[in-house]
């Protein structure tokens, strides 16, 4: 092993690393819908997709993709969904997911990060930005 250390492991391991990304505050994409909401907690959401930009005339003719993709979240994933209130920021959640689930903060972290990861992807949850953000 050579004794260079990559990018990506200064940046994760550089103090404060976590600090901007746990501050953060989520909500639910407006535009996405409740289909169904189980008894067990699980939830499928209706969230709208966009044309790729290569589909043109003549190819969007011919070629129709689908308005919206079903995202089916356990209950895990469903809780986070609706813990992402527009109000509570990220180490809010964490620290919430880590008391329900008797987890350390970090071992909750890792959790939480990755179910919003997939959501914010699926298009399920936006950010919620202010000017003092910028």
């Amino acid at each position: 092993m050579s004794g260079k250390t990559s990018k990506r492991q200064t940046t994760a391991s550089a103090a404060g690393a976590w600090d901007h990304m746990l501050r953060a505050v989520l909500l639910p994409n407006t535009a996405a819908r409740k289909i169904r909401d189980e008894d067990d907690g699980s939830l499928t959401l209706a969230v709208p997709t966009r044309a790729p930009k290569f589909l043109f005339p003549p190819f969007s003719w011919l070629i129709r993709p689908p308005k919206e993709r079903l995202t089916v979240l356990d209950p895990v994933g469903a809780a986070i969904w609706r813990a992402c209130d527009g109000r509570r920021t990220v180490e809010d959640i964490v620290k919430n997911f880590a008391i329900q689930h008797r987890l350390s903060f970090h071992e909750s972290r890792v959790s939480v990060t990755g179910y919003i990861k997939a959501l914010l992807q699926r298009g399920a949850l936006a950010v919620v930005v202010t000017q003092s953000d910028h």
